[in-house]
């Protein structure tokens, strides 16, 4: 190789992970990984599943649509050349990252041969998969990759992502490729040379975008991939509520914090809030009222929580830390949020 890796190494933490669209990736995988945990938590112990669990095809979620990710790429767009113009030294590092970074589009297109161009869900499994290949030294299986695109596929299409003009969309293809891209190559020509210092490089720099891009460790990415196939489970299931209507029954509120080092683990800490949804009331320990429903959030009217306002988040109803009545409906859930799912019927 050509490009002087300490310098390229050195230069990670300025790269640009596609600025505008960074928070709507970040807040996505995010959500999933904490929402994975909790679901996979549940059946170990053999619990009834949380609604928002509904949406994930490996928990008997309906799989969405392979297009549902899909977009029309918008030419013109300079992400790959950002990318470049941050970790290259000199006109001529530049030059060479760029043909690197097209590599990735290569691999990408001989890896899945075509089944998922032009999907956010694909680029991202695809960049997943390349950083827990170079991290582990072993490519995961055809099977976990689909597993992985199926679960990114429903929840991404019913994010904000979803939602974003083309050109954001483009932007964060071409750049999740480009960064997918680099350490494999840098990888393979390590390995292929016997080169040990070079693919520990390698693993440095994909460790590096998966700090830059999605702000999680590598090791939290190669867990995604390494779940096992759904088993079948006694534990029973439930529909997410829809439209202008609440599921009946008991909501528990917890907060969720995320902690992410060598392993990953998440933490349910509980609030001592609660409340019980029946038709258009609801029923608190310290007083009751009703509820009004929209598709986006929930309002409370009377009683405890009255004034109290949340955004309906993948079947959970979400407040807003010290901001109860700002529900904020269309973004994700963030660290001091209340989370309030039901619990039993």
């Amino acid at each position: 190789m050509k490009i002087r890796h300490l310098a390229l190494l050195a230069t990670l933490s300025c790269a640009p992970a596609a600025h505008a669209q960074q928070w709507l990736v970040n807040n996505a995988i995010n959500n999933q990984i904490m929402d994975t945990a909790i679901c996979d938590s549940t059946l170990r112990k053999h619990e009834r599943l949380p609604d928002l669990c509904a949406k994930y095809p490996r928990h008997g979620g309906r799989p969405a649509s392979p297009t549902a990710t899909l977009f029309t790429p918008v030419a013109g767009g300079d992400a790959v050349k950002q990318l470049a113009d941050s970790l290259g030294n000199s006109p001529e590092e530049r030059r060479q990252i760029l043909q690197l970074a097209d590599a990735g589009k290569e691999m990408f297109a001989l890896k899945y041969k075509g089944k998922w161009n032009n999907t956010i869900a694909g680029a991202m499994t695809f960049f997943i998969a390349a950083v827990a290949t170079v991290q582990s030294e072993r490519e995961p299986d055809a099977d976990a990759q689909q597993r992985l695109f199926d679960s990114l596929n429903a929840s991404l299409a019913k994010s904000d992502i979803a939602r974003a003009p083309d050109k954001d969309k483009t932007a964060l293809y071409d750049t999740l490729l480009a960064v997918a891209g680099l350490p494999l190559v840098f990888y393979v020509d390590g390995k292929q040379h016997g080169n040990a210092a070079q693919v520990e490089q390698a693993k440095a720099m994909a460790a590096g975008f998966s700090r830059k891009l999605l702000h999680v460790e590598p090791q939290v990415l190669g867990a995604m991939l390494s779940l096992a196939a759904p088993a079948a489970s006694t534990a029973p299931t439930t529909a997410a509520a829809s439209g202008s209507r609440l599921s009946d029954g008991h909501y528990d509120c917890l907060i969720l914090s995320m902690t992410v080092g060598a392993s990953f683990s998440t933490q349910y800490q509980p609030t001592g809030m609660g409340f019980a949804i029946a038709g258009n009331t609801y029923s608190a320990s310290a007083g009751g009222g009703t509820v009004a429903v929209s598709p986006d959030v929930v309002a409370f009217r009377g009683g405890a929580y009255d004034g109290w306002q949340g955004a309906r988040l993948n079947g959970a109803i979400v407040f807003r830390k010290n901001d109860h009545s700002n529900p904020q409906a269309g973004e994700g859930i963030r660290a001091g949020d209340f989370r309030c799912a039901r619990t039993s019927g």
